[in-house]
């Protein structure tokens, strides 16, 4: 089963069920970093003049994100 998340007016489709569920968890925001960040292999500059957020901010909420979906994948922190 393959789900897809809109990001940036495109369709990004994650066949792993089990990380397609933990993205589906999260605010839009959130799983919109994380996809452009992995997915599209954007900078967290990049990212952050897309969603009018600094870098900072981004850069923390992609890494507090990457921690709550290893902790929900039963990975290590």
């Amino acid at each position: 089963m393959n789900m897809a998340f809109d990001v940036l007016g495109e369709s990004v489709g994650v066949s792993d069920c089990e990380l397609a569920e933990a993205l589906r968890t999260l605010s839009t925001d959130k799983r919109d970093i994380v996809l452009m960040s992995y997915f599209y292999d954007m900078t967290d500059r990049e990212i952050a003049q897309l969603l009018k957020k600094t870098r900072r901010t981004v850069a923390y909420q992609r890494e507090a994100t990457i921690q709550k979906l290893r902790k929900i994948l039963g990975g290590t922190e």
